[in-house]
This record gives C-alpha cells, sequence and structure tokens, in this order.
C-alpha cells in the first residue's frame, strides 16, 4: 500500500531537475497520511468502502446458488441487473443529490441504502425479493462521486497525486485482504445461514458513519492557503 502511494509522487525535485530518491521511501507516503488528521479519516473510509464492495465479488454466485439454487443464467442476470440500476444511478443521480442533501447526508445515504438492501438481501426467503430491492441497492452508487470530491478538495495541488496515490493503495489492499476474509465468514455460515454474510458486510459499512460524521468538509486546500 505504502509503495504504490511513494511512486505516485513525481521523483524529479523542484531544484535542478534531480531525483529525489526520498519520494521512493514506501513508508513516506504512509506517515505523511498519518499525520495528517483530517486526511486519514478519508483514507479508511476509502478502504472500509471498498472492503466491504469485495464482499459482493466474493459471495454473490456462492449465496445465489445456496439460498435459491440459482444457476448460471440467474447469478448473470442479478448481476446484469444491478449494473444497470447502477449505471443508471451513477449517472443521473449524484449530482442532484449532492445540491438536494449536500457532501455529507449523500454518503451517508450510500451507507443507509446499502445497509437496507443487504438486511433484505439477508433475510430473503424468495428470489424475487433481491431484485426488488435493487434500485435501493443502486443508491449506494451516489456517494462515491461526493467522496471523490470531498477527498480531492483536502490537500493541495502539489500533493493531489500523492493522496490519490495513498487512496488507491487504500482499494488494492482492500481487494487484497477483504476475499479471503469475506470468503471465510461466508463458509463458516454457509450451512446454517448463507445470508448471514450479507450481515457482515452491513457491519462494515456502519463503521463509516461515526466516521463521515467527524468529518470536517473544507472548500479547498488551496483557498485555504490563500
Amino acid at each position: 500500500m505504502a509503495f504504490a502511494a511513494s511512486v505516485s509522487r513525481p521523483l524529479r525535485s523542484p531544484v535542478g531537475g534531480k531525483i529525489d530518491l526520498a519520494a521512493l521511501n514506501p513508508l513516506r507516503s504512509l506517515r505523511w497520511v498519518l499525520s495528517m488528521k483530517k486526511l486519514l479519516p478519508i483514507a479508511v473510509i476509502f478502504f472500509i468502502f471498498s472492503a466491504a464492495g469485495e464482499v459482493y465479488g466474493t459471495c454473490w454466485a456462492l449465496w445465489g446458488n445456496d439460498a435459491f439454487q440459482w444457476n448460471g443464467l440467474w447469478i448473470g442476470l442479478s448481476l446484469g441487473a444491478f449494473g444497470v440500476c447502477q449505471t443508471l444511478a451513477q449517472a443521473f443521480l449524484p449530482g442532484p443529490a449532492v445540491r438536494l442533501l449536500g457532501e455529507r447526508a449523500t454518503i451517508l445515504t450510500r451507507v443507509a441504502s446499502a445497509c437496507l438492501a443487504l438486511v433484505v438481501m439477508a433475510f430473503a426467503s424468495r428470489s424475487w425479493m433481491i431484485f426488488a430491492i435493487m434500485p435501493v441497492f443502486a443508491l449506494g452508487g451516489i456517494g462515491a462521486p461526493a467522496l471523490q470530491s470531498l477527498a480531492t478538495r483536502q490537500v493541495h495541488e502539489n500533493e493531489q497525486g500523492q493522496f490519490q496515490g495513498v487512496l488507491a493503495s487504500a482499494v488494492s489492499l482492500a481487494s487484497i485482504v477483504c476475499p479471503l476474509a469475506f470468503s471465510s465468514i461466508y463458509f463458516l455460515v454457509r450451512a446454517q445461514w448463507p445470508g448471514a454474510i450479507w450481515l457482515a458486510a452491513l457491519v462494515v459499512y456502519a463503521l463509516i458513519v461515526p466516521l463521515v460524521h467527524g468529518l470536517r468538509f473544507t472548500k479547498s486546500a488551496a483557498a485555504s492557503a490563500m
């Protein structure tokens, strides 16, 4: 994670065009983000969102087959329906949502809609319930642009590469660790209650709420420095 963030920094120093060897230090970006109290919660939120998102790709097909005896066709149809709903939500809703609710409420709406859908999925006894909840589930996509916009405004222009590298590393770390974690949990609960895996994802999402409430929004880092 730290190495990926470090290579996102420019390697040339502003004086003389020489290579800045300190920028290759894989721990430098990690120390930097840990020292910035306003940036650390955002990086953690990115990690948690990415972590929770890994549960779908890891467990969806297994759960669909175990809970509803879905074959490959129905698994594909369910994923396709979710993809269509989420694409429409991300294309048309983020801008109006931010203008109407603000960034904090938009991010929390993402969490709330995902949690509601996860509860329905956990207790669903008929497959049509999963398709019925898809539009609500897809509302989870409206928070990503608001969060990205918020993150971008927290640092100066010359630090954007470093910070975006940290966020990308957090996403990458989640994609490595969380599939193993969620698959292990799923195989523990599979025999008794396959839907319990979605409650595990809900718990992960719930960790975001206090972090979002604790965020201090600024108009832009550049503007604050003027």
